[in-house]
């Protein structure tokens, strides 16, 4: 099972590294008179010292990022779950980390040198918008293409509906189709946003707006109809669980791929657009952007502000929400740790079963189920670990089970158990079924003899 976790975390992460490398790295590239985060005249974008700078920041950025994916290696050679996950999420937080702060850096010695040279544009700390754009009535796609594949997510809700002990998935199959619902609503949102003000040419702006527009649009559309397909796939493959990861992480590539296919679309017809444009006046926003980076502008009222190019939004900073989705953003981050050194917590302890005298207690980290003996209906030992199609809620690990599964002849019994250490005990009470051990075998066989004389008394 931990190859298999491993194998699927690798997979998943890999992508992260390249998109990361490659978008972090085209900041070389001057698009609407921005590079390295820095805006700066045309005439700069060939001075020697501005090429110097985005050579180094290329080099660094290799340094950095390029020893990274041998590191993506160790967790193949551990035992336990709970470390390669803390290694791969404290992977995660370099990869994140380690290209901003070369970015920061870099940036940082371009922003010095372009006071130093007087590069600043009379336009430089003002929030220009263009009236004029904002006038033109925006081009909309029929909502039926987002109507049809909410209807095709919402299959799955109808069918568990009709099952009640299917909760779990009703539940599940609801937030893919809430996820589709919402990608429509970010569809309607990228029409609020303000237009792609570059200089005081209107043609210019409205195509720059066009390209962000078009390729918003292409990605809500494909997330739209992916997240459908995905609810259908999960549906029809709920009792196979290999199918079940499998689509789902075909389905995070590919949203992922539809993801850089579009942002770099946009990106180079941004490119292409201004890279002839050679004119004085034209926007400098450098002093709105920490870091060139993150947006901070008190006079404007916006929650939610385009990105300086590309198709990607950011949060205005100066506003009190746009400061705590920060934090928060942040924080969920710098702990993603955390949470591979809790289940390496859950995974190294013991499960111990408890019988006194009214009651039989599954402990593990605290105790997990506790059973009055009055209510026990049945109680069984077997030699062989029963064959488990799923897990419905709950933690499972090489050498633990916890939580609700589905398991072969016995329903879908809550389950706090060493798999690989039996015996095993099988209990029914009020009409639910358990399955325990210890994690000494023999405390298991002992627990069971005890539970089987109070039982006849």
């Amino acid at each position: 099972m931990i190859m298999a976790m491993n194998i699927i975390l690798a997979v998943s992460f890999v992508p992260v590294w390249g998109i990361l490398y490659f978008m972090i790295k085209n900041y070389e590239k001057p698009k609407k008179n921005v590079i390295l985060g820095v805006t700066l005249p045309h005439v700069a974008h060939e001075d020697p010292v501005v090429k110097g700078m985005c050579s180094s920041f290329g080099r660094w950025l290799n340094m950095v990022m390029l020893p990274l994916l041998a590191l993506l290696a160790p967790p193949f050679f551990m035992s336990s779950m709970g470390a390669a996950i803390t290694w791969f999420m404290t992977w995660f937080v370099l990869v994140v980390v380690a290209p901003l702060t070369v970015f920061g850096i870099h940036r940082e010695k371009l922003m010095s040198l372009k006071l130093e040279r007087g590069w600043r544009s009379e336009t430089a700390g003002l929030n220009l918008v263009d009236v004029r754009a904002a006038a033109v009535p925006p081009r909309k796609m029929s909502g039926i293409w987002f109507l049809l594949p909410l209807i095709i997510s919402l299959l799955p809700i109808a069918d568990a509906l009709r099952a009640p002990h299917e909760g779990s998935l009703v539940f599940m199959y609801a937030m893919f189709s809430l996820m589709v619902a919402l990608f429509w609503v970010f569809y309607h949102m990228i029409f609020n946003l303000r237009s792609e003000v570059f200089n005081d040419d209107l043609t210019l702006t409205m195509a720059l707006t066009r390209v962000r527009r078009y390729n918003w649009s292409k990605f809500w559309l494909a997330a739209a109809w992916l997240t459908g397909a995905l609810n259908v796939a999960l549906w029809v493959f709920y009792e196979n669980m290999t199918a079940f990861l499998i689509a789902t992480l075909v389905y995070s590539l590919v949203l992922l791929a539809v993801a850089v296919k579009t942002e770099f679309a946009a990106r180079f017809a941004q490119q292409k657009l201004t890279a002839g444009e050679t004119g004085e006046l034209y926007v400098d926003e450098d002093d709105l952007w920490i870091w060139g980076m993150f947006y901070y502008n008190p006079h404007n009222s916006r929650f939610l502000i385009n990105d300086r190019f590309g198709i990607g939004m950011t949060v205005n900073l100066a506003k009190l929400s746009g400061k705590a989705l920060m934090v928060f953003a942040a924080l969920s981050i710098a702990i993603s740790p955390f949470l591979g050194l809790w289940l390496w917590a859950e995974e190294a302890t013991p499960v111990r079963l408890v019988l006194t005298q009214t009651e039989l207690t599954a402990r593990h980290t605290g105790d997990r189920y506790t059973i009055p003996l009055d209510t026990i209906e049945s109680v069984e030992l077997i030699e062989k670990m029963p064959f488990v199609i799923r897990k419905i809620s709950g933690a499972n690990f090489d050498n633990l089970y916890i939580g609700a599964f589905s398991v072969i002849d016995y329903g879908q019994p809550l389950l706090c158990m060493h798999p690989k250490n039996p015996p095993f005990l099988v209990v029914t009470a009020g009409g639910q079924s358990y399955i325990f051990n210890d994690a000494d075998s023999g405390l298991t066989m002992e627990v069971y003899s005890q539970l089987l004389l109070q039982l006849v008394q």
